[in-house]
This record gives C-alpha cells, sequence and structure tokens, in this order.
C-alpha cells in the first residue's frame, strides 16, 4: 500500500471518529423534538447507556490498558531499585541525579515508588498520589510485575486499590500502635545471642519491645547497626505494624460471623423440628 493511500485511509479514519460524536448528538436532538417527549427520554437514555457501555469496554479499556502498563514499567523500576546491590545502589544514584536535575522536592520519608511516578508523570500532585498509593498497595501485597495489570483490573481501578491504602489514614497512632502489637505475638522470625548486643541494651530502659536498627549487606546477610529503646520508636515500629493486627481483626470478625450464621442455621433446624 503507497503512503498516500495509507495518509488517505487514516484521514477517512480520523474523519469518522470526528464525526461520530455529532451523529449522535445529531439524533439525540432529533428524538427530544419528537411529538412524544415523554417517550423520547427513556430512549435517549438508551442511546446514552450504550455510548457508555461502547466508551467502558473500548475507549476507556484501551486508556486504562495504557496507564497500567506505564505503571508496570514505574514499578519495575522501583524492584530494580530497592535491593542492596551494586545495581540497586547505582540505580538510586542515578535516579537521585535526575530529581535534582530536574529541580523535584520530595520530604525524607518520600517512598521511592513516590518518587518515581512523580519523575514520569509530572508535578500534578492528585495523580502521583493516587498512582503511587495504588502501587504501594501493589508492593505490600508482593503483586508480580507480570501480574500487575490484572491486579489493578480484578480491585476494579486505580481509585480502587488506592482506597484500600487510606482506609488506615483515620486510626490514630494510639489505635495503630495497639494494632500493631499483635506482631508481638506472632512467628518468631529469628532469634538472636549476642554479648554486644547485650552491652548495648539498658535495663533502665526496659520497653515492651526494642527497635534493631539493621541494615542488608550486598551477600544478603544482615547487619545490626544499633539497638534502640526509645519509646518513640518503638511505637512507631508497632504502628507500622499495624495491618498485623488489622488482619487479625479481620479474621476474627470472619470467624464471629460464620459463629453466627452457623448458630442460625442450627436454631432453624430446630424450630422445623420443633414444629
Amino acid at each position: 500500500m503507497s503512503e498516500e493511500k495509507v495518509t488517505e485511509s487514516t484521514h477517512d479514519s480520523e474523519s469518522k471518529t470526528t464525526d461520530a460524536p455529532n451523529r449522535f448528538t445529531s439524533s439525540v436532538v432529533q428524538l427530544l423534538t419528537r411529538s412524544n417527549p415523554e417517550k423520547a427520554v427513556g430512549e435517549v437514555i438508551d442511546q446514552l447507556v450504550n455510548e457508555r457501555v461502547h466508551w467502558e469496554n473500548h475507549e476507556l479499556a484501551k486508556s486504562n490498558d495504557a496507564l497500567y502498563a506505564l505503571l508496570q514499567h514505574c514499578y519495575t523500576l522501583n524492584n530494580a531499585m530497592s535491593g542492596s546491590d551494586f545495581t540497586a545502589k547505582a540505580l538510586r544514584k542515578g535516579l537521585a541525579n535526575h530529581i535534582q536535575l530536574k529541580g523535584y522536592q520530595f520530604k525524607d520519608s518520600s517512598p521511592l515508588i513516590a518518587k518515581i511516578v512523580k519523575c514520569v508523570f509530572g508535578v500534578d500532585r492528585r495523580r502521583v498520589n493516587a498512582y503511587s498509593s495504588a502501587l504501594r498497595v501493589a508492593i505490600a501485597e508482593k503483586v508480580a510485575v507480570i501480574n500487575l495489570p490484572k491486579f489493578f483490573k480484578d480491585k476494579g481501578g486505580i481509585e480502587e486499590v488506592r482506597r484500600q491504602a487510606t482506609t488506615g489514614r483515620g486510626k490514630t497512632m494510639k489505635d495503630k500502635v495497639e494494632l500493631g502489637r499483635a506482631v508481638l505475638e506472632s512467628e518468631t522470625l529469628l532469634t538472636v545471642k549476642s554479648d554486644t548486643l547485650n552491652k548495648n541494651f539498658s535495663n533502665d530502659s526496659l520497653e515492651e519491645g526494642v527497635v534493631l536498627l539493621a541494615t542488608r549487606e550486598d551477600d544478603g546477610s544482615f547487619a545490626i547497626r544499633r539497638v534502640v529503646q526509645s519509646n518513640a520508636a518503638v511505637k512507631s515500629a508497632l504502628a507500622a505494624c499495624a495491618s498485623v493486627g488489622q488482619d487479625k481483626e479481620r479474621a476474627k470478625q470472619f470467624e464471629d460471623e460464620q459463629k453466627a450464621i452457623e448458630a442460625e442455621r442450627l436454631a432453624a433446624q430446630a424450630a422445623l423440628k420443633a414444629a
């Protein structure tokens, strides 16, 4: 096919796309100006529903697919930069250089994924927050890179996933600490016994736990750098584990609901037998 024909075909396609809304508007006007406006309204709404379904299944779906692909690339970058090996450290340094070059400003507490998303999508705060919050949910749930688009689709889209990240925002620090205490009863990951650690432990500051500040080394080991016995630090660590308590609460609620359903079933059976 010649370049002239390709251009002509593209022009025809664009013309059809441009004319479609005009034709639809014309048909709506014709319906609304008919002799029976009561009936016309229902027909117009039906047409609008058909247009909405077409938009959802085609234009919106294509737009979302493109967005999910972009976020998938951001997710891949985040994973590549999250390690402690030479490559990950070099990538983070490169990102820091890029951020400095662009003049972006971040808080010290800004997550890595938020920095990546801002670099890709610009400085629109609401959009950056929405996308980075949704990706943080995916990170927390350990979603594989290849499954990220499916994860967003199954969850109902970016906004629905983002809401998951904000459900705990209404809780006070005290509430989060209470929920986080559930982690103190969870499975022990590792027991460490060291004279050096004991020397750095103070019996004058006995909290419900201590924070062992560690770094992950290139060989995969964890190097404990400090024993932190600050009450504020311990509470912050517990609050960060609030999701453990939330999961425990949800499991307990589900168990109670199942018991209630079973009790109602048994009561109904007893009533039938008595009758």
